[in-house]
């Protein structure tokens, strides 16, 4: 398995094989993708914004997970875990103070990954289009 950089061509292939709101979450000039490949099958996408924290704090960077997919075959191998790893690791190595996510809790296997992997969680209901979202915010200081 190896992983590149997302680019405007991976954000069309994506877009095109995993659908729309894949491509929409890509960030490639106010973050960075990674796409974990098997050969030449894209096998995994993680795809993190900056964001400042607000005051009162310090000026603050945080990398937000916009998107993390790793399509059902293969799941279970290891592939979220090296994305999130390699985020972490770049996003350390840019002076990120926290990595940081967002999972409804309706993904049941998210939450123990999550907390595997060392994340603080957060319970929280979030409200797009004015409809409550129960979930857990996730992060990692780095």
């Amino acid at each position: 398995m190896t992983v590149v950089e997302a680019d405007e061509g991976w954000r069309e292939r994506l877009g095109e094989e995993w659908g729309p709101v894949v491509a929409t979450h890509i960030h490639l000039s106010d973050g960075f993708s990674l796409v974990a490949l098997d050969g030449d099958e894209p096998a995994g996408l993680i795809s993190i914004a900056w964001r400042k924290l607000p005051p009162p704090l310090p000026p603050t960077v945080e990398a937000f997970i916009d998107i993390i997919e790793v399509p059902p075959d293969y799941r279970r191998r290891g592939v979220a875990r090296r994305l999130v790893a390699l985020a972490a690791a770049r996003a350390r190595a840019q002076g990120a103070y926290q990595l940081r996510a967002w999972s409804s809790a309706d993904k049941r296997e998210a939450i123990p990954f999550w907390r595997a992997l060392g994340f603080a969680l957060c319970p929280a209901t979030t409200y797009p289009g004015g409809t409550a979202v129960e979930g857990c915010f996730v992060a990692l200081v780095l």
